[in-house]
């Protein structure tokens, strides 16, 4: 890693403590070079080099106040760059004017420490970061020791003054603190930062996962409508051109008013993605009643409402529905039924929820609900258990040789809240000719 890179990963306060050491060094180097020089360039060199020691020590301070922009960096800047300005006119004066150039960049530094000083103390007791009671102590203390030093030229070019010595333990001491590598308050700083960079990150990852879903969402809809808007109107067009007299043209409707009905179903799916199942059967019973009522059938409707029954994944609740919908549907179309019967509720003695749909029809032959030989549909419904993780069987209703019974369970996995609550039974006995 090249040096510019390696610098630019150090926070400002830890470049400014940089600055300031080399500063500071360099600044000991001229004294000790030029300790027995009396030239006016060694003074000029020796002065130049602490008035810029100066205002690096100052920037210092106002990072460790918490101030990180404004006027006061302007005061030091002007400082650095007036004193320096001073400085020059002092090597170039004649020896008459010397002294009093010499006096004003002493009144003219003390000015602009105290203006500092100042400026610090007041904006950095407003931020009240931690440790602010030390960067306030280290400003009066360098307020002091810069007074002491510009007033005393003659400790500047010998080295005997405080600012030679106690700046770079000052300006240590107080990047130890704030930075809470002092008193081991580092490492928990840096907990603390992990820690909410963590939820920061968990938070934008379930800001984004929302957005997902609303797009999904929104995204479906659309292709409910668009379903229900375009292809469903076309059925209904289709539906109204035939002729109910001919026989043909009445099986070719009594088709396309299935798919219709599917269609419908499956735009419900779409739409109610998070009902219940007692929702969703209720959507399927307002859907099928009016081809019931035209075929002459009987439907009587037992649906439990209870807080397990609610307890189902969206996933489940989809797929019972195509169960349920495909059995009412065989009822339809091949049963010849006059009576079907329609129930879900919670078994309290096995915790699972109980799909049975009984009518007195033609009946299942053994060999349609066997596993391996069944056709399309009823093969179609098993798959749709077992991904639920439901047991489906097929019979004759009880002490009826007739008709065809639909017996699904399905363990429910969360425990029920108390077994004397099963739930209301909804029965709706429906006869023909009354729309739901």
């Amino acid at each position: 890693m090249s040096i510019g890179n390696r610098w630019r990963l150090y926070t400002r306060l830890d470049q400014t403590l940089v600055l300031a050491l080399l500063a500071l060094a360099l600044n000991l180097l001229l004294v000790r070079h030029f300790a027995d020089a009396s030239s006016a360039l060694a003074a000029l060199l020796v002065k130049t080099s602490y008035q810029w020691c100066l205002a690096i020590v100052f920037l210092f301070l106002l990072q460790s106040a918490g101030i990180e922009r404004g006027w006061l960096y302007w005061i030091g800047l002007l400082q650095a760059l007036a004193g320096t300005a001073i400085l020059l006119g002092i090597a170039l004066a004649v020896p008459g004017r010397s002294s009093l150039l010499s006096r004003l960049w002493q009144v003219f530094n003390v000015a602009m420490c105290l203006i500092l000083a100042a400026g610090i103390s007041y904006r950095g007791s407003r931020n009240a970061r931690p440790h602010q009671w030390l960067v306030l102590l280290a400003t009066l203390l360098a307020l002091g020791v810069a007074a002491n030093d510009v007033t005393n030229p003659n400790g500047l070019r010998s080295g005997t003054t405080f600012g030679h010595y106690l700046f770079p333990e000052l300006v240590l001491l107080v990047w130890l603190v704030v930075t809470g590598r002092l008193f081991g308050e580092r490492a928990a700083m840096q907990a603390d930062h992990a820690q909410g960079l963590g939820r920061l990150q968990a938070e934008q990852a379930l800001h984004s996962e929302l957005l997902s879903r609303r797009a999904v969402e929104s995204e479906r809809k659309r292709i409910a409508s668009d379903l229900h808007d375009g292809v469903g109107s076309q059925l209904v067009n289709l539906i109204a051109t035939l002729d109910p007299r001919s026989q043909r043209q009445q099986a070719m409707a009594i088709a396309l008013e299935q798919c219709l009905l599917d269609l419908k179903i499956m735009v419900d799916s779409i739409e109610g993605e998070h009902d219940t199942i007692v929702d969703a059967l209720a959507r399927l019973r307002y859907r099928i009643q009016p081809s019931l009522d035209r075929l002459g059938i009987q439907m009587t409707w037992n649906v439990q409402d209870s807080d397990q029954l609610g307890a189902l994944a969206p996933d489940q609740v989809l797929q019972l529905l195509r169960i349920s919908q495909e059995a009412l549907s065989n009822v339809m179309r091949h049963s010849q039924a006059s009576v079907v019967e329609v129930t879900c509720r919670y078994v309290v003695s096995n915790h699972s929820l109980l799909l049975e749909i009984c009518d007195n029809g033609q009946g299942v032959h053994a060999t349609a609900a066997g596993k391996h030989t069944a056709g399309k549909g009823i093969r179609s419904m098993r798959e749709r258990a077992a991904a639920t993780g439901a047991s489906l069987d097929f019979s004759h209703p009880q002490n009826d040789r007739n008709g065809t019974r639909l017996l699904l369970l399905l363990p429910l996995s969360a425990q029920p809240r108390s077994p004397e609550v099963q739930g209301t039974i909804l029965s709706f006995p429906r006869g023909p000719g009354k729309a739901a």
